[in-house]
């Protein structure tokens, strides 16, 4: 098994230093900047950077990531977001966990009684963890947390169509169609003034997203069969 680390990053010089600096050395780390209006410099040799010319959206970085840890030679990789929001020090427990289900996707679960996490976010994350049992009849406890392990050979198989923050609900949701089962670790949930005025959260239109994902998703899994919805989360 070999992992590597993907680091979407839009606008996030700041506190993608300390992010980097506080990485595994003996891991492979990809930065993917999203169109950055000043375009990211980053002093590790080490460090794999990938560009967009123009802001394309969390999927899209994410996207560009994993085809370049199939070209490194990855199994899995792990996604964090570059404000700060994701403890790195919780690497090595989310890698342990992986080796011990090296198929399964492992999830990051936030203390969600921790009270400075917005209301708003609180909200959101049961709104799609409800919707997520509902589409898969599977519990995953934090399905909006980024800080993930995914294997590369999953990843390559799954037909996934949207763009922006919805696209690792989607992921999650025919991951499971495809029949893949899911881990999780206890993170603590890190939020601060600073790294939330930095979010690129929308509360109202990402919600609205959501719901109009989940409206798609839902129909599909009352209508169709476990076969056919296996068919629908696989590329052709």
């Amino acid at each position: 098994m070999k992992f590597c680390v993907i680091v979407p990053c839009y606008n996030h010089a700041a506190s993608l230093d300390n992010v980097l600096a506080s990485l595994p050395k003996d891991i492979d780390v990809i930065v993917v900047d999203d169109g950055s209006a000043i375009p990211l410099c980053v002093d590790d040799n080490d460090v794999f950077i990938l560009r967009h010319t123009r802001n394309m959206g969390k999927a899209a970085a994410l996207k560009s990531g994993f085809v370049k840890a199939s070209e490194l030679g990855a199994t899995h990789v792990i996604t964090i977001d570059a404000d700060g929001q994701h403890p790195t020090s919780y690497i090595s427990t989310m890698i342990e966990e992986s080796k011990k289900n090296p198929e399964n996707i492992i999830v990051a679960v936030r203390d969600f009684e921790n009270s400075s996490i917005p209301p708003a976010r609180k909200f959101l994350n049961k709104f799609s963890n409800f919707w997520f049992k509902v589409e898969t009849k599977k519990i995953v406890n934090d399905t909006q947390c980024g800080f993930r392990c995914y294997p590369l050979l999953l990843l390559n198989k799954l037909d996934l169509r949207l763009e922006g923050f919805v696209f690792e609900v989607e992921l999650l949701v025919k991951a499971s169609w495809a029949g893949c089962e899911f881990s999780e670790i206890k993170i603590p949930a890190i939020y601060s003034d600073e790294n939330l005025k930095k979010s690129h959260y929308r509360p109202v239109l990402d919600t609205i997203r959501f719901t109009m994902m989940n409206t798609r998703l839902f129909f599909q899994s009352l209508l169709f069969p476990k076969k056919f919805l296996r068919k629908i989360a696989l590329k052709k």
